[in-house]
C-alpha cells in the first residue's frame, strides 16, 4: 500500500472514532433528561399525594393554615397532610375542661393576646388580608375564605366593639363613680381548642377545612351575635337564620352531617344590642326560663333533663304555645286557661303579650350590675314590640296607685318599701332627661345609674318574695293570670251591656286631652286599650288592673289558700268551689255556715272608684279586722323604726299588731292577714314586672322556634 492510502485510512478511521463519541455523548445526555425526568415524575407523584394540601392555604384558613404539614407515610409511600382547626364551643370564662382532653383553651375577649391565641384577625384586617392576597394573585381549590375563620373574627369584633361602646357610653354621661366590669365578670363566652385531623378523613365533596362545634352551643352562638331563626326544620335539615348583617345557612351532607354556612350580607353593630353575657342565655335559646326561685347551689345551666317535665316554679317553658300551656298548668291555672293557648282563635295580649308578664314576674334578673348591656334572646313565639305601649309611663301609673290617699293600700307595710322603690325609679327617670353639668348619656335606656336603680328594685322584690309563703306566692300567680287571660277572651265576663260598653269607648276616644282623663269610667275590658291614645293607655291598663284584677285576684287568692291549709288538716270538712268567694271553714273553731256568711260579711273587697271608696270608709281593699287599729301616721311611724318583717302565713299571730292578742282573734282575723299578704304580693309582681322588662330587652324581629329538645344538646354539627 502507498503512503497515500495509508494516509487515507488512517483519516477515515479518526473520523468514525469522532462519529461514535458525539453518538455516545449524546446517548448519555438523552438518557440523563430521561433520568431526570423520571426522577421528577417520581416526586410529583409522591408530592401530588398529598391530596388537600393547597385547600389548606392562607386564602382559606387565614393564620390556621401555618398548622398545615405534609408527613410521609413509609409504609403507604405517600405523603399525608395534616392541619388544626377549631372545635369551637360556650361555657364559663372560669372553665378549665373542654371537649378535647388535655388540649388548651383559648377564650375569645377582643383583645391582642386573645387575637394571637385564637389564630383570628378584626373584621377590618381580615378584609385588608383577603385583598392583599387576591391582588398577588394566590389561588387554591377555592379563594374564599372559610366561613369559620369570619365567625372568629366576628366573634373578636363583638367583644372588643361592645366593650368599647360601654366604656364611651359611660364617659359620655354625666359624672360617675361607677366603674365597668369586666370580661371576668361574664358567666357566658366563646372559647376554643385547636384539634388535628387530617384531611384523609373529609368527605367527598368538601373543598375547605371545616370547624366543629355542637347543635346546642351553635345556638348560643347564633343568640350571642343577634342572629335570629327564620326557619328550623329539622325534619328536612333545612336551617336559616338572619340578622345583624349575617345570614346562617344549614344543611345535612352526606358522610358528614348537618353542615353550617356563615355569610356577611349587611353591616354588623354590636353596642346596646349586645346580649348579657350570663349563662342563661343557653336556657333562652331553648324557651326555657329560670325564675327568681331557683336554688342557687342548683347546676344553672341546665336543667336535670331537657325532656323532662318540670316539677316547681324554678324553672319555666316558654317556647311554644302548648309549652306556655303546660307552664299555665304548673302553676296550677284552671283548664280554661291553659287552652287559651291551645286555642288559634283566642287572645293572649292586652298591651303587650301575656307570656312577658309571667316572664317579667319570675324570671331570674339576668343584668350584670355595672354593666351597659339589656338584650336576651326572646324564649316566647310572641313579638316585644314596645311601639304600643311606655313601660316608663305605666311605672308612673302604678306609683299614683299605691300612693293613692283614697286607697288603703298604704295599711300594707310591704306597700311603703314599694313606694320607696317606685320614688327612687321615677326620680332615675327624671334625672336621665335632665342635662347634667352639660352631659347626658346617648342611651338614655342603658344609662348605668338607671340600670343599677332598676337592679337594686327587682333585688328588693326578689328578697320580699323568697321570704313569702310559696304556696300564697303561687296561687296569687295563678289567680292573676286566670283573671286577666278572662278579661281578654270571656267577653261574657264583663258587667256591663254592650251599649254602655260602646259609650265609653267612644268617651275614651273623644278624651284626646289629658285633663278629661278623670271624666272617663273605669275600664272594664281590656279590648278598651286599643279604642285609648297612646297617652291613655297606661293609666286605663293600670284601673283595670288595681280596681277588677286585684280585687278578684286577692279574693279568690285568699280563699283558695285558705282552703288548702284547712283541708290539710281537716280533710273530711267540705270546701267551696275555685271561683267561690265564701270563705274556707275555720277547723280549729268548728265553724258552721252561719259563722262563714257572718266572715264574708265583715270581709269586704276594693271599692271599683276612689269616689266609692270614700262614701264607704268601711270597706276597705285589705278586708280590715273589725276591731280598731291604729292610725295611719302611727302605722307609718311604728313601720319605719323596724325593717319589713317575715310574714309566715300558716302562722299568723307573727304578723299581727301589737295592740291585738291571741285570745281576740277569729276569723275576720286570719282573713285580713291574708288579705294584707295577697295584696302585698300581687303589687310586689307587678312592680316586679314593669322593672324586670325595663331592665332587659328583646329585639322585635326576634321570636322563639320550638326547640326545647336542644337544650343541651351534644349533636355535632360542621361549620364550612
Amino acid at each position: 500500500m502507498s503512503e497515500k492510502d495509508l494516509e487515507k485510512s488512517t483519516n477515515t478511521n479518526g473520523g468514525d472514532g469522532d462519529d461514535e463519541n458525539i453518538i455516545n455523548w449524546v446517548a448519555l445526555v438523552v438518557s440523563l433528561v430521561a433520568l431526570l425526568g423520571t426522577v421528577a415524575q417520581v416526586l410529583q407523584q409522591y408530592i401530588a399525594s398529598a391530596a388537600g394540601y393547597s385547600n389548606c392555604g392562607e386564602s382559606v384558613m387565614g393564620r390556621w393554615h401555618e398548622s398545615k404539614k405534609r408527613k410521609f407515610r413509609r409504609t403507604e409511600l405517600r405523603f399525608e397532610v395534616q392541619f388544626e382547626t377549631p372545635v369551637i364551643f360556650v361555657c364559663e370564662p372560669a372553665n378549665d375542661k373542654g371537649p378535647i382532653k388535655g388540649q388548651s383553651i383559648y377564650f375569645v375577649k377582643g383583645t391582642d393576646k386573645s387575637l394571637e391565641e385564637t389564630r383570628a384577625l378584626l373584621p377590618k384586617e381580615e378584609e385588608a388580608q383577603t385583598q392583599a392576597l387576591q391582588d398577588k394573585r394566590v389561588h387554591t381549590a377555592d379563594n374564599e375564605r372559610a366561613s369559620w375563620v369570619i365567625l372568629l373574627s366576628q366573634l373578636q369584633s363583638m367583644e372588643r366593639e361592645s366593650q368599647e361602646w360601654q366604656v364611651n357610653n359611660l364617659s359620655s354621661g354625666p359624672p360617675h363613680t361607677l366603674s365597668l366590669v369586666g370580661f371576668e365578670s361574664h358567666t357566658l363566652a366563646v372559647a376554643l381548642q385547636a384539634k388535628k385531623r387530617s384531611w384523609d378523613t373529609m368527605p367527598a365533596g368538601i373543598k375547605k377545612p371545616y370547624a366543629t362545634t355542637a347543635m346546642c352551643h351553635l345556638l348560643e352562638i347564633a343568640a350571642m351575635m343577634g342572629i335570629y331563626w327564620k326557619e328550623f326544620d329539622r325534619s328536612r335539615d333545612r336551617y336559616r337564620a338572619e340578622g345583624n348583617g349575617y345570614m346562617l345557612v344549614g344543611s345535612n351532607v352526606p358522610d358528614l352531617g348537618v353542615t353550617f354556612t356563615l355569610q356577611i350580607c349587611g353591616k354588623s353593630r354590636f353596642q346596646e344590642n349586645r346580649v348579657i353575657p350570663v349563662d342563661e342565655v343557653k336556657e333562652l335559646c331553648c324557651g326555657f326560663v329560670s325564675t327568681l326561685f331557683q336554688e342557687k347551689n342548683k347546676d344553672k345551666r341546665r336543667i336535670e333533663s331537657p325532656l323532662e317535665d318540670a316539677k316547681d316554679l324554678s324553672i319555666l317553658q316558654l317556647g311554644s304555645t302548648g309549652e306556655i300551656a303546660e307552664t299555665m298548668v304548673l302553676i296550677e291555672c284552671n283548664t280554661d286557661t291553659a287552652n287559651y293557648f291551645r286555642d288559634d282563635e283566642a287572645k293572649h295580649g292586652h298591651l303587650f303579650p301575656v307570656p312577658f308578664e309571667l316572664l317579667g314576674m319570675l324570671g331570674k334578673t339576668l343584668h350584670i350590675r355595672n354593666t351597659a348591656f339589656r338584650m336576651l334572646p326572646n324564649p316566647t313565639p310572641y313579638h316585644w314590640d314596645k311601639n304600643f305601649f311606655n313601660l316608663r309611663r305605666l311605672v308612673k301609673e302604678y306609683y299614683k296607685k299605691i300612693t293613692d290617699s283614697e286607697s288603703a293600700l298604704l295599711m300594707v307595710p310591704q306597700i311603703q318599701h314599694l313606694e320607696n322603690d317606685t320614688n327612687k325609679l321615677l326620680d332615675q327617670f327624671l334625672n336621665e332627661g335632665k342635662l347634667i353639668e352639660g352631659k347626658r348619656t346617648k342611651t338614655p335606656e342603658s344609662s348605668m345609674k338607671l340600670l343599677n336603680t332598676l337592679h337594686d328594685v327587682l333585688d328588693n322584690c326578689d328578697e320580699y318574695l323568697r321570704k313569702s309563703d310559696r304556696d300564697l306566692v303561687r296561687v296569687v300567680v295563678r289567680e292573676h293570670f286566670q283573671e286577666v287571660l278572662k278579661l281578654i277572651n270571656d267577653k261574657s265576663g264583663a258587667d256591663d251591656t254592650s251599649d254602655s260598653k260602646s259609650t265609653r269607648t267612644t268617651e275614651i276616644k273623644k278624651a284626646t286631652d289629658i285633663r278629661k282623663v278623670t271624666d272617663i269610667k273605669k275600664a272594664q275590658h281590656f279590648d278598651e286599650l286599643t279604642a285609648a291614645s297612646p297617652e291613655l293607655r297606661q293609666q286605663l291598663f293600670m284601673d283595670l288592673y288595681f280596681s277588677k284584677v286585684l280585687d278578684q285576684v286577692r279574693t279568690r287568692a285568699v280563699a283558695s289558700y285558705k282552703r288548702r291549709k284547712e283541708t290539710h288538716y281537716a280533710p273530711s270538712v267540705r270546701a267551696p268551689s275555685v271561683h267561690s268567694r265564701d270563705p274556707s271553714i275555720d277547723s280549729n273553731n268548728n265553724l258552721g255556715e252561719a259563722k262563714e256568711l257572718e266572715s264574708e260579711t265583715k270581709t269586704v273587697s276594693l271599692p271599683a272608684t276612689p269616689s266609692a271608696a270614700s262614701q264607704a270608709p268601711s270597706s276597705s281593699p285589705l278586708a280590715l279586722p273589725i276591731s280598731p287599729s291604729p292610725p295611719l301616721p302611727q302605722l307609718r311611724k311604728h313601720e319605719a323604726s323596724q325593717s319589713v318583717p317575715d310574714v309566715h302565713v300558716h302562722r299568723p299571730e307573727l304578723a299581727l299588731p301589737p295592740h291585738h292578742s291571741r285570745q281576740q282573734l277569729g276569723v275576720d282575723d286570719v282573713t285580713s292577714k291574708l288579705d294584707s299578704e295577697a295584696t302585698a304580693i300581687w303589687c310586689t309582681l307587678v312592680l316586679r314586672m314593669l322593672c324586670w322588662l325595663l331592665l332587659h330587652d328583646f329585639n322585635k324581629k326576634d321570636v322563639q322556634i320550638p326547640k326545647s329538645e336542644l337544650l343541651g344538646s351534644r349533636l355535632p354539627v360542621y361549620i364550612t
